[in-house]
């Protein structure tokens, strides 16, 4: 694609870009875009081709994918490649007419007619009412409610919110009303906190639901912040040391201890640390990951998600997650082994201890279940068509107290609202573990025709022969510069009568080696004359921990002005006193050159120093146009004028005195020809 003919490969937006990397990962098996789609058709919310290109309202990750789960469905894998390279060539609306033979509206019609009739059998089976009181939505709680977390006695709801609209924030709001009490911490007022963790963790309630615990992101690090529910302080501020980054925190029943998910290395196992001697200790330790882990009511045991129930399981590239629980007296794991193939996630445990309420997309909808441990009985408790979800499907969504109160957000218009209900309140229909249908987590349509190259390589990712190790060799590595981005400006050609006829353009571009060690921008531009040429190039190398780089550039710069002299000039052979009317034109050279150094100190912060000299030097030229003095009587006074015109002429680079001002007559002129 970096031939000159893809240049205009800007004209790919960004939808396009970013659900194709979905789609190519994911493919069309995807209960989480699924339920998006299902949302925007219960909501008469299809957009069109256009309006993905023109409106920021739907989000490109989820929508992207789904366009092309259609593209390919619909007309074969191997349509993808030629339609991506017409739309960077020619644009995506000529694009589409040059790929399938008509206009993007039509395009979309289609697309639109997939989803509806995908997913319109569905609805007479589900629901849309979610059970419980809506406690917090977008109406009250700001267009992002998510991660909820009911305090032990079931009285209090903490949950984060963009209701300030500056930044993401921590609120407490009534469990019975849903109204917004205060805001807990704001990383406005708390300095340290450059960021919630928001996407992938909620925070814990103490015990005695007089502290809450929650995650966030200090100086390119994780860190566990403790706040005093009762002054709103923060209380403690936790470093995990060589757990570098963590989520999921879960508080023990005795107050002494936190459990969380922890990755060190690449590899996600279960930590917990002890507020009384500071330490942390290691809970799991092997190649699965292990994650979302949560308390038992007597502390004795830990239910979390994890991979090690089928890991080794399939031929596919998608591993989900299934239920385990370790008892931490032995340290022993226990698989739960239900809904093979689905996403079981976010467990609880009831307030007995007996059940654990969970998360799955077993039917291809996101809802809610209960597990009894003694029986092995498994209870599907919400039957929604869009379903319970945090902003990804792997954000905690789920939060019981220790009376049975079921605090979840529900997905619904592109937004997010927070429930309350007791376990009372919902209607449990008895399901068996082996019971598992995706047909509504699959992208529209159902059918693939043609080549379905992308599902068919993610179904069989594990069956293909693996580079022998033997066969992977070190060499040296060299430093070879190629091109990562190109660009112009266009040409243009402009006429002044001040400045005169002038060429515009410009080009810039990038050159980087494979690990982007050795960097070099490049620059370079005309406005106006030849002479008027610029150019600017940086070196940075990024080999050390020390960044070091050096630049050279020549920029020119240009102004003019009028002027008015009274030279002495040969006019019929007599010399005399004309008057001239000077246009400067005045160029300013510099040459600069330039050296810097920076050194990261961590994620977020560097040390930086750099030191530059330049050299300056002009060129000044003037157009000028002589005429002959008269006089004449106006008014009983004589007056001096302009006369005829005599001739013109041009002198080019001029002394520095030239620059300096020049002194203008203050006699009244008036044209006498």
């Amino acid at each position: 694609m970096i031939s000159s003919e893809y240049e205009n490969i800007n004209n790919i937006p960004l939808w396009m870009i970013e659900g194709m990397a979905e789609y190519l990962s994911l493919g069309k098996k995807d209960s989480y875009t699924a339920m998006w789609m299902r949302d925007a058709y219960l909501n008469h919310d299809i957009p069109t081709v256009r309006d993905l290109t023109e409106s920021s309202k739907y989000f490109p990750y989820r929508y992207g994918e789904a366009f092309w789960s259609f593209i390919g469905s619909t007309y074969g894998d191997t349509v993808i490649i030629p339609f991506f390279k017409n739309a960077a060539k020619f644009g995506l609306e000529y694009g589409i007419r040059r790929t399938f033979g008509y206009d993007d509206r039509t395009l979309s019609r289609l697309w639109k007619n997939s989803i509806e009739a995908t997913y319109k059998p569905f609805l007479k089976d589900t629901t849309q009412t979610p059970k419980g009181i809506k406690l917090v939505d977008s109406k009250n709680g700001g267009d992002l409610v998510v991660a909820p977390s009911v305090s032990p006695d079931g009285k209090y709801v903490a949950f984060l919110s963009a209701k300030s609209l500056f930044s993401i924030d921590l609120y407490l709001a009534d469990a019975k009303s849903g109204r917004i009490l205060r805001k807990l911490t704001s990383k406005v007022s708390n300095t340290h906190i450059d960021e919630f963790n928001f996407i992938e963790s909620a925070g814990a309630w103490s015990p005695d639901g007089t502290k809450f615990a929650f995650s966030v992101f200090s100086k390119g690090r994780n860190r566990l912040d403790v706040v005093d529910l009762k002054s709103g302080n923060v209380i403690d501020d936790i470093s995990m040391e060589q757990v570098g980054q963590f989520s999921n925190v879960s508080w023990s029943p005795n107050g002494k201890d936190i459990v969380f998910q922890g990755l060190v290395e690449g590899q996600s196992d279960l930590y917990s640390y002890n507020f009384d001697t500071k330490k942390i200790t290691q809970l799991t330790n092997d190649k699965f990951s292990d994650y979302q882990p949560s308390y038992s009511p007597d502390g004795k045991k830990i239910i979390f998600s994890s991979d090690r129930t089928t890991y080794d399981q399939s031929l596919e590239q998608d591993i989900p997650f299934n239920l385990a629980e370790l008892d931490l007296a032995t340290g022993k794991v226990t698989d739960i082994k239900i809904f093979n193939g689905a996403n079981n996630l976010n467990p609880q445990y009831s307030a007995d201890g007996k059940q654990i309420y969970f998360l799955s997309n077993r039917d291809g909808f996101r809802n809610l279940y209960r597990y009894t441990i003694a029986s092995g009985q498994i209870e599907q408790m919400t039957n929604l068509f869009t379903g319970i979800s945090g902003i990804t499907e792997y954000s905690p969504a789920l939060s019981i107290s220790n009376h049975d109160d079921v605090v979840y957000s529900y997905y619904r218009a592109q937004k997010y609202s927070i429930y309350n209900a007791k376990a009372s309140d919902f209607t449990p229909v008895v399901v068996q573990p082996g019971e598992v249908n995706f047909a509504a987590g699959t992208l529209p349509p159902n059918r693939s025709v043609g080549v379905d190259l992308i599902n068919s390589n993610l179904n069989n990712f594990l069956a293909y022969r693996k580079i022998p190790t033997d066969s992977v060799k070190a060499i040296p590595f060299r430093s070879k510069f190629k091109l990562d981005y190109l660009a112009g400006s266009g040409i243009g050609v402009g006429v002044s009568n001040f400045y005169g006829t002038s060429l515009s353009s410009g080009i810039q571009g990038v050159f980087s080696d494979i690990l982007g060690r050795n960097q070099i921008f490049a620059a370079a531009s005309v406005n106006g004359q030849i002479y008027d040429s610029g150019a600017a190039v940086t070196y940075v190398n990024q080999t050390g921990r020390w960044n070091l780089g050096v630049g050279v550039s020549h920029i020119p710069y240009q102004f003019g002005f009028n002027t008015t002299t009274y030279p002495v000039r040969n006019v019929g052979g007599k010399n005399q006193t004309v008057y001239s009317d000077n246009i400067d034109i005045i160029r300013n050279f510099e040459d600069a050159g330039r050296v810097f150094t920076s050194y990261p100190i961590s994620r977020t912060t560097r040390f930086e120093v750099s030191g530059a000299a330049s050299h300056n030097y002009y060129r000044v030229d003037r157009y000028s146009d002589y005429y002959l003095l008269d006089t004449a009587v106006v008014n009983g006074k004589q007056q001096i004028g302009i006369g005829n015109y005599i001739t013109s002429d041009r002198k080019k680079s001029l002394t520095k005195k030239s620059l300096q001002p020049l002194i203008k007559t203050t006699v009244p002129l008036i044209s006498i020809t």
